[in-house]
């Protein structure tokens, strides 16, 4: 199974290749953070490929080193809060290119095997279209309407899309909202929830991770 993860750097995504390891006839991994990317990969055997999700080149030129996928993970996300007022362009720019932008460029360039499955970590809309997450919602909820567009635009292709439902992670991604809840899972026990959906027969169109 030849598999991507995109946003390997990220707490659940470093905790994806950890459990993928080994269970994957061949896994890449892919980040911003080339050093921390580099070093991941080498301990797990994977395959790094840096690359800015922001930039249609660097992700046409990572679609054509990994080549087609049977298995693609989009694990890349950001968050901060802001109300819809004191909200900044580059605030704003980071969202989208994290939460959506990058999801769409990944779609657009990079080839699937027939039967292959795409997986979009996304969240329970009622808990985060709350005062100061607006752009987060935004662009979160915008990459959900996408996928939902890609399940049909790919039907004939043969490829399988799951939008996973993710209530609280600790991860790093929580720091700028104040730290994450007491109640958060453990981002090794989220990884095996999330596979345990994603690698069903067949996979599940959303699997809600609770």
């Amino acid at each position: 199974m030849n598999t991507l993860i995109l946003g390997a750097t990220g707490g659940i995504g470093q905790a994806l290749a950890r459990a993928l390891a080994g269970r994957v006839e061949r896994l890449w991994l892919s980040g911003r953070n080339a050093p921390k990317l580099g070093e991941l990969a080498r301990s797990l055997g994977a395959e790094a490929v840096p690359a800015e999700l922001g930039s249609g080149l660097e992700v046409a030129s990572l679609a054509q080193e990994v080549g087609p996928l049977d298995l693609l993970i989009y694990a890349a996300g950001a968050a901060h809060k802001a109300s819809l007022r004191e909200e900044s362009q580059d605030g704003l720019e980071h969202l989208f290119t994290a939460n959506l932008g990058g999801c769409f460029l990944a779609l657009k360039y990079l080839a699937f095997n027939p039967g292959a499955r795409v997986a979009l970590l996304g969240v329970y809309p009622d808990f985060v279209t709350v005062p100061g997450l607006g752009a987060y919602a935004a662009t979160k909820l915008g990459a959900e309407a996408l996928l939902q567009t890609a399940r049909k635009e790919f039907r004939r292709e043969g490829v399988r899309f799951t939008l996973v439902r993710l209530l609280a992670v600790a991860t790093g991604l929580w720091a700028p909202l104040g730290g994450p809840p007491k109640t958060a899972l453990p981002p090794e026990a989220a990884a095996e929830r999330i596979l345990q959906g994603l690698l069903a027969e067949p996979p599940p169109e959303v699997w809600e991770v609770r």
